[in-house]
């Protein structure tokens, strides 16, 4: 197919895609004159999976580049340990020494319920960083068994997603990382808004009865 064609069914207008061969986020076409080129359902699959990224999970080309590169050069499950990390934030240069000590609680419990510890992780990051700053400007001294209802939630909500998703990882590699990025970041918020919603009720309960009284 010509590059009109591959904007056509993939949404994605042609001068992004020009865009996106020139940075090595597509590959090139195979060349049918000095300045055409054809392209495969290959195309189509990874200028989608761009699209998710880009408009869906908002991530930025460079973060991009380093998916594409991965997809490229490892492993499905490395991939998708990129692709989770490039979805927010950045990991911590150092950590303070109030880090350091919830980062060793973290680490067990991750160990404990048989979830990623990479050093690099930046779930990982992003949980050490918020207990550390629980425990100092909410509750003091709290445990790391604080930690246990979050991780056994996640691990609930992740099998009633997969389940919703079967034959996920029987897909070729570019649909299969577009899923599970556009599960990520579609299905996050509805966890953060029924959370929210949970605890704007349960303030209603406590302020209720003391406001008849």
């Amino acid at each position: 197919m010509k590059i009109s064609e591959l904007s056509s069914r993939t949404g994605v207008s042609i001068p992004s895609l020009k865009f996106y061969l020139r940075e090595g986020l597509l590959p090139q076409g195979q060349l049918s004159a000095p300045n055409q080129a054809d392209y495969s359902e290959s195309h189509v699959r990874r200028a989608a999976l761009i699209r998710a990224l880009r408009d869906v999970a908002g991530l930025s080309i460079a973060k991009i580049k380093a998916i594409v590169d991965a997809l490229e050069h490892r492993e499905l499950y490395e991939v998708m340990g990129q692709a989770v990390d490039s979805l927010g934030g950045e990991t911590i240069a150092e950590f303070t020494p109030a880090q350091s000590e919830a980062a060793v609680e973290v680490d067990r419990l991750l160990g404990a319920f048989g979830l990623p510890a990479r050093e690099d992780s930046l779930a990982r990051h992003q949980i050490i960083a918020a207990f550390a700053s629980v425990r100092e400007m909410l509750f003091p001294g709290v445990p790391g068994e604080f930690l246990e209802p979050y991780a056994q939630a996640a691990i609930e909500i992740t099998t009633i997603e997969q389940a919703a998703m079967p034959g996920l990882f029987d897909l070729e590699p570019e649909s299969a990382i577009e899923k599970a990025i556009l599960g990520l970041a579609l299905l996050e918020p509805i966890l953060v808004g029924f959370r929210r919603l949970a605890h704007e009720r349960r303030v209603q309960d406590l302020i209720a009865p003391a406001a008849k009284q």
